[in-house]
């Protein structure tokens, strides 16, 4: 979210969507190479994901977010939306025909390497831009003004001093020599950034967990996730429960659509509050 601030609804769908497909992901991960397997499944899920989760966490890292609108953070959102709607259509496709037709191991193996590079798609990007990073003459030739400058400047900040006092810590220093300084002395003081003023977080900045608990927005989205969220979750995790109570012998098919609706549902979110955010202000 912060390294894309003003993308923040199509963040959310992506990652909220490919939360929602991760079931479909397991299910055909179950039932092609576990083999139906319920106590290798619970291996994978106890030693598998937190093994990736700790591998994976050394590679994100914050980035600086562009100033304005960028093209290209457009076509590469777009890109990872196009290539998740790819990996659950072949998800939903892949689990129809397996549990329909009965497959080799060559061919389950094969399938499921297909399933992996269309998970890792979204690492072309990056790999692009490292490639072929963008305006590198511009950034050349901004290198040679800046280094022409840097020789036209050098005795005069030879010269000068890197910093020169503000006011604020003239004020400072009175305030620690005499012990009272005056409220426009404070407010100068402050507005410098030599003060920082004691005061509660506004709507965007870092809640503690006794500060949100006393604002409104905390508790409209916990009730949002409690009433909303939750459900769906609790529904989703007793899915195959619920179809063997309704008679449903194998529910491989039932969880897969339920997880392509589900990622198409998170995925839309994110694009029609975009959308709202955006153009309806």
């Amino acid at each position: 979210m912060r390294n894309f601030p003003l993308s923040r609804g199509t963040i959310s769908g992506i990652l909220n969507g490919y939360g929602g497909i991760s079931a479909e992901v397991y299910t055909l991960i179950y039932s092609l190479v576990l083999k139906g397997s319920a106590s290798e499944l619970l291996l994978f899920l106890t030693v598998g994901l937190p093994a990736l989760c700790l591998v994976m966490m050394f590679f994100i890292r914050p980035c600086t977010p562009p100033s304005g609108e960028d093209s290209s953070v457009h076509v590469h959102f777009i890109f990872v939306q196009v290539a998740s709607v790819l990996l659950a259509s072949y998800l939903v496709i892949t689990t129809i025909v397996s549990d329909v037709v009965s497959l080799n191991d060559a061919v389950t193996y094969i399938l499921v390497a297909i399933m992996v590079l269309l998970l890792i798609a979204p690492l072309a990007i990056p790999i692009k831009m490292t490639l072929f990073p963008a305006n590198s003459k511009s950034s050349v030739s901004l290198v040679g003004s800046s280094d022409n400058l840097a020789s036209e400047d050098d005795i005069s900040t030879q010269t000068s001093p890197l910093l020169t006092p503000s006011s604020s810590a003239t004020i400072l220093e009175s305030f620690h020599e005499n012990g009272d300084v005056s409220d426009v002395e404070m407010l100068i003081a402050e507005g410098q950034g030599a003060v920082r003023a004691k005061r509660r977080p506004k709507r965007g900045d870092d809640f503690k967990f006794r500060e949100a608990f006393i604002k409104a927005d905390f508790w409209l989205c916990w009730f949002a996730y409690f009433l909303g969220a939750g459900s769906g979750v609790t529904v989703l995790n007793n899915l195959a429960q619920i179809g063997v109570a309704l008679g449903v012998e194998d529910t491989t098919i039932l969880l897969s659509v339920f997880s392509f609706c589900n990622f198409i549902g998170r995925l839309g979110a994110g694009v029609v509050s975009e959308y709202f955010v955006r153009y309806s202000v």
